[in-house]
């Protein structure tokens, strides 16, 4: 079973559309039983959504997509205890 840790990198980075089969399943069957991270899938939605809608065409630019991607991920606190439920 996949930690909420795992999982929320996972979603946070383009690592989801590069996984095999397998890494999907256990991501969707973590997320079938973790509301928690539910709720950061959701969250991290609507952050798109909204970097999209602010951003309009300049997305279509990779230098500024990957600019902001990166920033995004850097806000991303890293070394949280490993049996919090919280996905981040």
């Amino acid at each position: 079973m996949l930690t909420c840790k795992e999982v929320s990198r996972s979603i946070a980075s383009d690592q989801l559309t590069a996984a095999g089969w397998r890494r999907r399943l256990a991501i969707k069957l973590h997320l079938f039983m973790c509301r928690h991270c539910r709720e950061y899938v959701r969250q991290m939605r609507e952050i798109a959504a909204t970097v999209k809608h602010m951003l309009g065409q300049q997305t279509a630019d990779p230098d500024s997509r990957e600019r902001l991607r990166s920033s995004i991920l850097d806000t991303i606190p890293s070394g949280e205890e490993e049996g919090s439920h919280t996905p981040l």
